[in-house]
């Protein structure tokens, strides 16, 4: 059990000088150890020394422990029980021989004569052929030499690429080729990959083997996951599940149930084949059985049969009941002759101005065991208080009790005394004239539903179903679903699981601020998250603020709905008191007298330049705005032309931020550079007596928007194509140019960002970043990032 003697005995028989000799007659010409046994922490193994090695039965009788290549395996779990230990690696040589014929016969005669030979072919004890192989035939085909592979054979792909191909490239390999190469393989046997098909094209497909190469196909009913791919052992076939679009293969009104490469389509209950001697297709597909025609004995005598989709529905004649009333109508509960049932609503209505009376009241009725009867035709099912009337202080007050409620007209009508919500209150100031009493408040149910689906086409499915779900849909007389809202949906997004919210929906602000968001933050909501929350709300319905515009942003104003918030603004004439506060209730909007402007221009005529400076100083001290009186303000004072001897030429030149304009410039000339078609200096003081006039300012805004609908991307390029430029903000500010340069989004499972039409990546950003369009003059169109700094797309 100690490997240390197995080392030992290696060490011992290594260091003999060979041939050894005994005597004269004996000599040790070879040792070997060939056979190992131990234990392999719990496993028993014995496995084979240098080139020995398990025979192919060995191995799988014993069950090899390392791999079986070239049907033989080097450890096994047992010592075999017939003593034999591992074997000498049998030597494989492959042998070329080149034949040289001037006679095409003789090479068909040596292909026969291959053929022929039985294999394996004895040459000594120790020797055996068990291959031929005839595989390449050079000779002249008219003018041209060609050296052409033998039936099954193919030049490899490189021999094919280094020499001219006389037929065609399969598979990157050839048949043909017009030369002897001067080194490398000839032509090889092709490989018939067909052979374990299942291992090279995977479960329920077909292998046809090509040369060269090999095609895989599916069988019927089955599929691959990636359609855009090869069928292959990693994109291997599998079962088509018909039944996910069960209308669409058996029809309406039937059950689809998948089968290994097929389906069955059946009729529901209350349903049968349109042609019954046929299977149920979408050819052919299930018809409502009308019961009431088919078999008017379904519901026994002295009743009615009304068909319904799937079914039927059996009702008493007048003046006709069930002999047992816990079960429906039918042949074996038919209808009987009886008395009339009569129900009444009974209201009583108790003055007292002492409470005492009402407790005692409450107390007696609730003590009630339900139903009550009172004779063999009169029960009491239901006893409710409903409304109780009495003075509160000074105000006559009528509240609901329980789960009933005063209804909206009630509400506004006799003066709610407690909030209106969802439009019923539960107290009002006066008893109603009609004599109406509280009302039963129904109940609303929110029903959150998750449903998971690997396959986003049924998420488009449910989407365009609840759409056209026609509300409110009644489930029976006391339940009516009202609403149905599809707020969230969960899945891959590329390697990120993500939860986006569906349109006009968004995540509350808690939730943003708690996981990581994959959109903008807009009013403290996103649209989505990296995360489906472990507890607390799902996506939101976005609350459209707008609906009582003057309630939210107050009179003479316009709302406009935005994402998780709102916009007030102003009316053209009207404006707010507070203009550094946005527009609201509380800064509301108020009509405003028009606000006149005046520019007044002082020249003043010196050769002093002293008094330009003095000048200068004393308007600098001027804190602005300057009041002049309650209506008038000095807002702005500028020097803008100062004109001068220079030596001897006379100039005038513009002070601060004040430029001449192009043609005053050209007319009067420039003494110095023209710049944006403007200069600060002119060699005369024009004669139309205008001065320096204000340099526009110029600003580039880049606005970065994130949509989750490509269609609203396509919304906002045409809304910017089809603006009137310049557009005007105020007097001052005046848009000239709006670009829309570049769109970032997922293309499948890349990320890229292309630039619109007519724009262009820079050539640094194009080799900063890998690009997924072609480089053209050192630019490209697309890359596969939003570059951290630098210029976005240019025009």
């Amino acid at each position: 059990m100690d490997s240390s003697i197995t080392d030992q005995l290696r060490n011992l028989l290594m260091s003999f000088s060979l041939p050894y000799t005994i005597s004269d007659s004996t000599n040790i010409t070879e040792i070997n150890i060939t056979t190992v046994c131990s234990l392999n922490e719990t496993q028993y193994q014995c496995k084979c020394e240098g080139l020995f090695v398990w025979p192919n039965d060995t191995c799988h009788s014993y069950e090899a422990c390392d791999d079986i290549t070239d049907a033989s395996c080097t450890c096994i779990n047992a010592l075999p029980v017939d003593g034999q230990f591992c074997q000498i690696l049998p030597s494989k040589y492959v042998i070329d021989i080149d034949v040289r014929f001037f006679d095409l016969f003789l090479v068909d005669y040596l292909r026969n004569l291959i053929k022929n030979i039985s294999l394996p072919l004895t040459l000594s004890n120790s020797i055996n052929i068990t291959d031929i192989d005839m595989n390449t035939v050079c000779g002249l085909n008219g003018t041209e030499y060609e050296c052409k592979c033998e039936e099954n054979h193919v030049w490899p792909n490189d021999t094919c690429r280094a020499y001219q191909v006389c037929d065609g490239i399969v598979g990157g390999t050839c048949g043909c080729i017009q030369a002897l190469p001067s080194d490398g393989p000839l032509c090889q046997r092709d490989i018939n990959e067909c052979e374990d098909a299942v291992s090279v094209c995977g479960q329920y497909s077909d292998c046809i083997n090509i040369i060269g190469s090999h095609m895989c196909s599916c069988w019927s009913g089955f599929n691959t996951s990636n359609k855009d791919s090869p069928v292959s052992r990693d994109n291997s076939c599998h079962d088509i599940n018909e039944c996910l679009f069960s209308p669409s293969v058996c029809g309406s009104d039937s059950n689809c149930t998948n089968q290994l490469g097929s389906y069955n389509c059946s009729c529901l209950d209350g349903f049968t084949a349109t042609i019954s001697s046929l299977p149920i297709s979408i050819n052919n597909t299930c018809r409502d059985v009308n019961e009431c025609l088919e078999t008017p004995e379904v519901c026994g005598p002295n009743s009615r049969c009304t068909n319904s989709i799937g079914g039927y529905n059996c009702s008493c004649l007048s003046g006709f009941t069930v002999t047992n009333i816990r079960e429906p109508v039918s042949a074996s509960n038919p209808c009987n002759v009886t008395l009339p049932l009569t129900e009444y609503l009974i209201e009583i209505q108790i003055n007292s101005m002492d409470s005492s009376i009402t407790d005692q009241l409450r107390n007696l009725l609730m003590s009630f065991s339900l139903p009550y009867t009172i004779s063999d035709s009169t029960n009491i099912t239901e006893i409710n208080i409903t409304t109780v009337c009495s003075l509160n202080e000074t105000q006559y007050q009528c509240k609901c009790e329980g789960l009933f409620v005063w209804p909206n007209d009630t509400c506004h009508s006799y003066e709610a005394c407690d909030d209106i919500t969802d439009g019923s209150c539960t107290c009002i100031n006066a008893l109603p004239v009609d004599g109406q009493f509280c009302q039963i408040l129904p109940s609303k149910y929110v029903i959150d539903i998750d449903v998971r689906f690997f396959d986003l086409f049924l998420v488009d499915y449910l989407r365009n179903l609840i759409r056209n779900i026609s509300l409110p849909l009644t489930l029976s007389n006391s339940i009516n679903i009202t609403d149905i809202d599809m707020n969230t949906v969960c899945g891959l997004n590329g390697t990120e699981y993500e939860c986006k919210c569906e349109e006009n929906h968004v995540w509350p602000n808690d939730t943003c601020r708690a996981y990581q968001v994959c959109d903008g933050i807009v009013g403290g909501t996103c649209g989505c998250i990296q995360a489906l929350p472990s507890d607390g709300p799902l996506c939101q319905r976005d609350i459209n603020e707008c609906e009582d515009a003057v309630s939210v942003c107050g009179q003479y104003s316009d709302c406009i709905n935005i994402i998780g918030s709102h916009m007030c603004s102003c009316w053209s004439g009207f404006n707010t008191s507070n203009k550094d506060s946005p527009v609201n209730r509380n800064n509301s909007c108020h009509v405003t007298l028009p606000l006149t402007e005046y520019l007044i221009e002082i020249q003043i005529n010196s050769m002093d330049s002293s008094i330009t400076d003095q000048l200068r100083n004393l308007l600098m001290s001027f804190s602005l705005p300057y009041t002049i009186s309650d209506s008038t303000n000095i807002t702005e004072i500028n020097i803008t032309t100062v004109c001068s001897l220079n030596e001897t030429q006379y100039q005038c030149k513009c002070e601060g931020l004040f430029v001449w304009p192009n043609d005053t410039c050209h007319s009067y000339e420039a003494c110095d550079d023209i710049t944006d078609g403007s200069c600060t200096c002119i060699n005369a003081l024009p004669v139309d007596g205008q001065f320096c006039q204000i340099l526009p300012s110029k600003y580039v805004i880049d606005i970065d928007v994130r949509l989750f609908d490509l269609f609203l991307v396509d919304y906002l390029r045409n809304l910017i194509r089809n603006i009137s430029l310049p557009l005007t903000l105020r007097n001052s500010i005046n848009i000239t140019d709006i670009d829309m340069n570049t769109v970032c989004g997922l293309n499948g499972t890349e990320y890229e960002c292309k630039c619109e039409e007519n724009h262009v990546w820079p050539n640094d950003t194009c080799r900063a970043y890998q690009v997924c369009d072609g480089i053209v003059g050192g630019t490209c169109g697309c890359i596969q990032a939003l570059p951290s700094e630098g210029p976005l797309c240019q025009r």
